[in-house]
């Protein structure tokens, strides 16, 4: 009888532990999901309007307080954003509305230059 009682343990514990019954599967199996994130993008922004270090530092305050802004630097002189951030949390034209709230301008500058045509 001891014995029968040591094979249906191990019966049961095996069956639970190694997956013989499908629930214990089916939640491995759950939870393996691909999750798929959003990759930061990067912008970079001509400011117009900026006079000084603190131009730039009331800029870079307004930018930090954007939901979505993960990281940005402010370059004045050179009066340049540049601009990390999450595309489904805010936008480009997020990011210009919070700059030109503040009384400045700024438009995107294009990472390549195109060629003029004569």
């Amino acid at each position: 009888m001891k014995t029968l009682f040591i094979a249906l343990g191990t019966f049961l514990f095996t069956a639970v532990h190694v997956g013989g019954f499908g629930a214990y599967k089916a939640d491995a199996q759950t939870s393996v999901k691909s999750i798929t994130k959003d990759e930061p993008k990067t912008i970079k922004l001509k400011i117009t309007g900026m006079t000084c270090a603190g131009c730039s530092n009331h800029v870079a305050t307004a930018l930090k307080a954007l939901d979505g802004v993960m990281e940005q630097k402010v370059e004045y002189p050179g009066d340049l954003a540049t601009v990390k951030y999450n595309p489904s949390k805010t936008t480009v034209a997020d990011i210009i509305k919070a700059i030109e709230k503040l009384g400045y301008k700024a438009v995107t500058v294009s990472e390549k230059t195109t060629a003029k045509q004569s």
